[in-house]
Parts: structure tokens; C-alpha cells; sequence
């Protein structure tokens, strides 16, 4: 990046890689126009409540309106990705319990995370993973998906159906102690594991504890749980709460990796899921 006045004109010369996000004392920490070069053009992306006016030829042209998608189109779209998250949970799960994967020490981990870009304010929201952890390092990635935080009502839905099916299959019959879970977020299955050993399923939530409206959900879940109420009413109200919206790109591109993942998982892990099903149901014989 280089700086240089011409004719009483301050310019900024971007150069390969370069990026400038612009913004006002009004807007500091919470809109911004992101300038980056590619080729020898210029990309210009941001809020358009930071700018009053647009002015030159042909610029109209140049504007790309993100469109609009339907709340059905929106839940049709996560309700796909949700099928796919608990195919690999199931997959995960019966590897992680397999001798074979416990004396490699290998966890199925869920975590709920929070992103955010230190150079662009409007870049931050949430996040779910899927994977198999082995000494705190991923060895294979399962599904995710990454919400920015405008589309809010739609992170809840997910999150809600996500740790509602992890608490079914992981936490069925045992009781949490949901007033001070939050502690440091932290809930294991409920599957005994001697002194020592890895955890075979892991679910972080910390991140949730950030936001009171995910806290709530995730409180009420819990408390729905310990009562044997089911999450339907809970999951139905997070539903009817998405309205048409734009997305951003961050969302159809998680879940496009997502499927490459699915297809890869179910393909390969698969197969070894069912041969590590087969050795049980004959040692059972």
C-alpha cells in the first residue's frame, strides 16, 4: 500500500493483497466499507447505511444487491444441512466407542463457537463444528455451518436442533445441572469413562453463554430435558421466528463444504462405521 498526493489530492495505492475498510466516528466498531484490489480493479463491499450517496457513470452497473430468500427457502436450506449433521453424528459416534478409537483416544467433539475479523467490524457471528478430536487436534471435520450475526434467528434454530438431538442421543435418562453449567461450558455424554481416559463425546457451549437470547435457549433446553418435555415447542417458535432475509455467502458456502464433507464421510467412514457394527454384533454371538 502506498500513499502519494497529487495535484492536492491524497491517494491510497493498493497493492497485491491490500484491503482499506473505510468508516466514520459515528459508524467506528459497527459498519464499514471494505476496499480491496484484485487484478487492477477495485472491490468495494460494506453496509449501505454508512453511505449517503453513490456518484458516476455506469456505477449502477457495478452494484450487486444480495437477493432475498424466502423463509421457506431459509428452513428448507437448514433443515437439509441439520439431516446431514446427525447422519455424521451417528457415523462419529459409533467410531469414537469402538475399541479401536478409544485406545487411539479420538473424541467426537461438537463445539459452538463465535468469529470475528479484527479488520472488518461487520464479519462476526457463530458458528457449529462437527469433528473428531485427538489430543485437542482435528483429525477429521464433519459438518459446519457459519451464521453471520444479521441472520441471528437463524443460528438460533440450528443451535436449538443440534444440541437438542446431542442431548437425545447422548444425555438420555441423566439429569444436568443446567443453574451452574456454565461454569466453563463444558458437557460430556453420559457415558461412564474411567480416571484417565479420553471422553468420547464432547459438546462445547461456553460461546452461547456470550448472548442472552442463546443462553435462554440453551437454559431452556436443558431445563426441557431434565423434565422429559420435548424440544418441539421450543424448536417450532425459533422456526416461525425466520423471516425472508439475504443471506451472506459465508452461509452457502459452509454448507456446499458440508455436503463435499457428508459425501466423503458417508462414502469412506461409512464403510468403517458398518465394519465396526459387524465385529460387535459378532462378539455379541
Amino acid at each position: 500500500m502506498k500513499f502519494e498526493k497529487i495535484n492536492g489530492e491524497q491517494f491510497v495505492i493498493l497493492e497485491n493483497n491490500d484491503q482499506v475498510c473505510l468508516t466514520t466516528d459515528g459508524h467506528l466498531g459497527k459498519n464499514s466499507l471494505k476496499i480491496t484490489k484484485e487484478k487492477d480493479k477495485i472491490n468495494l463491499d460494506g453496509d449501505s447505511s454508512l453511505i449517503k450517496n453513490i456518484y458516476g457513470e455506469g456505477m449502477l452497473e457495478k452494484i450487486y444487491i444480495p437477493p432475498i430468500f424466502s423463509s421457506e427457502e431459509i428452513i428448507c436450506q437448514c433443515d437439509n444441512w441439520l439431516e446431514m449433521f446427525k447422519q455424521i453424528h451417528d457415523v462419529f459416534k459409533k467410531l469414537v466407542l469402538s475399541e479401536k478409537y478409544k485406545k487411539q483416544r479420538v473424541s467426537m467433539e461438537l463445539s459452538f463457537l463465535e468469529f470475528f475479523s479484527l479488520k472488518d467490524p461487520n464479519i462476526k457471528g457463530h458458528s457449529i463444528q462437527l469433528d473428531l478430536m485427538q489430543y485437542e487436534t482435528i483429525i477429521q471435520e464433519g459438518v459446519t455451518i457459519s451464521i453471520d450475526e444479521k441472520n441471528e434467528n437463524i443460528y438460533a434454530y440450528l443451535m436449538a436442533n443440534v444440541l437438542s438431538y446431542y442431548l437425545s442421543k447422548n444425555y438420555n435418562g441423566t439429569e444436568i445441572d443446567y443453574l451452574s453449567f456454565n461454569w466453563n461450558g463444558t458437557l460430556y455424554s453420559n457415558i461412564e469413562t474411567p480416571i484417565g481416559e479420553t471422553r468420547p463425546i464432547i459438546s462445547r457451549l461456553s460461546p452461547l453463554y456470550n448472548s442472552i437470547n442463546y443462553a435462554r435457549i440453551v437454559k431452556s433446553l436443558l431445563r426441557n430435558h431434565n423434565l422429559g418435555i420435548p424440544a418441539d415447542q421450543i424448536i417450532s417458535n425459533l422456526k416461525s421466528q425466520i423471516s425472508n432475509q439475504q443471506l451472506s455467502k459465508r452461509i452457502n458456502t459452509s454448507i456446499d463444504y458440508s455436503t463435499k464433507q457428508y459425501e466423503f464421510i458417508m462414502t469412506n467412514l461409512g464403510n468403517e462405521k458398518q465394519s465396526v457394527l459387524n465385529r460387535t454384533l459378532a462378539q455379541e454371538e
